[in-house]
């Protein structure tokens, strides 16, 4: 009976023993008995900014906007552009029905030589008087009459010349340009219809390059930012770095440029609105669109960083496996930062340059050893 005792004990602690024994095989000892060691991605831990950037909801505004207008009346005769087209300052927009304008510009220079003849006439009249009256040929009261009709004659002509100036500028507005460079809407009225000075705006002008984002941020973000500003003695533009993230969730490379922080704050909201101008060569940024501005600083602190999906979890808290020159893994708790972007900041736990697994946990237990495959720290699996 005691013989059949000993044998249970002994295969029993057999068990227990033999898949912590299995769980530590080498490479090679785990070739000769058959299972090969696994195959995980291993990725270095990197130095990377431990601060998530700041977001704010910003909405994207035109630095010019245009409601294009008809100075004078007539037909559309031409328009000289498509929806959505972009055009430059002085390109030609519509143009007009000229020909009534044309005419007037004619009447008025016709005007003007006729005002031109009758005052040269009456200088030639007033200046015979003139003699006249030196040799006393005359009296007095003709070189007078003869005076006054030659001033008549030349506020005559200086009527003509300002009907004349008049004409040419109405004729100059049947063809109606850009005032800025941008992007153009739909036409309002079509070629053919009657347009005027009183029927409002009949296209719409809108700058789309460069573009301006304005956000608003609180009282605390103003007076943080008012006492870095006096204490680096900086402005604002060289202490942050301004990006945005488009609303597909993509990020917008260029950076932008501070414009302006409002002097007062909202009382109703206690925010005040800042605008931010950010380059648009490539239309991504249209007016009226929401956008997410992304707030960090120039020089962030950075410290070591893995990828989240290297990190696991249990009820002791989070640990990463970290495998060793020898190819063996093991498991390392750590403390963490913040998440930022694919990346948690580790403040406790591991180093720079080591190397963490990050494909292929599910079947690591510490001590092991592991076939690595190396990934790109740029490159997240």
């Amino acid at each position: 009976m005691k013989n059949v005792s000993w044998t249970v004990l002994a295969i029993s602690l057999s068990l227990a023993i033999f898949p912590l024994w299995s769980g530590r095989l080498s490479a090679q000892d785990a070739a000769r008995g058959g299972r090969p060691a696994p195959a995980v991605v291993v990725q270095p831990v990197v130095d990377a900014p431990i601060e998530p950037p700041a977001e704010n909801i910003g909405r994207v505004e035109a630095l010019e906007a245009v409601d294009v207008r008809a100075r004078v009346s007539g037909f559309i005769e031409e328009i000289g552009f498509r929806p959505g087209a972009a055009v430059k300052e002085g390109d030609v927009l519509f143009i007009i029905e000229p020909a009534g304008y044309q005419a007037a510009v004619a009447t008025a220079k016709a005007q003007v030589a006729r005002a031109e003849a009758a005052r040269q006439q009456a200088t030639d009249n007033r200046n015979r008087n003139a003699e006249l009256v030196r040799r006393s040929a005359v009296a007095q009261a003709a070189y007078d009459e003869s005076q006054t009709a030659l001033n008549i004659a030349t506020a005559d002509l200086a009527a003509a010349q300002a009907g004349l100036a008049k004409a040419e500028l109405d004729l100059s507005y049947t063809r109606i340009v850009a005032p800025i460079s941008g992007r153009i809407g739909q036409p309002l009225f079509t070629k053919g219809n009657f347009v005027g000075p009183d029927v409002g705006a009949i296209a719409r002008l809108v700058q789309v390059d460069p573009v301006r984002v304005v956000f608003s941020v609180t009282e605390g973000e103003i007076t943080t930012f008012r006492q870095r500003e006096a204490a680096e003695m900086q402005s604002k533009v060289d202490a942050i770095k301004l990006n945005l993230r488009l609303p597909n969730g993509s990020v917008y490379k260029p950076e932008g440029t501070l414009e302006f922080l409002a002097p007062e704050v909202d009382s109703r909201t206690g925010t005040a609105a800042v605008g931010v101008i950010f380059p648009n060569s490539e239309g991504l940024l249209m007016p009226g669109q929401f956008v997410k501005l992304i707030v960090g600083s120039v020089q962030q602190a950075t410290g070591p960083s893995v990828p989240q999906t290297a990190v696991m979890q249990d009820r002791d808290g989070r640990f990463v496996y970290v495998m060793d020159e020898n190819k063996i893994v093991r498991q390392r708790r750590i403390n963490t930062g913040a998440k930022v972007g694919d990346l948690w900041a580790v403040r406790q736990g591991v180093s720079s340059g080591e190397k963490v697994v990050v494909q292929g946990t599910q079947r690591l237990s510490d001590g092991i050893a592991v076939q690595p495959v190396e990934q790109d720290s740029g490159k997240q699996p």
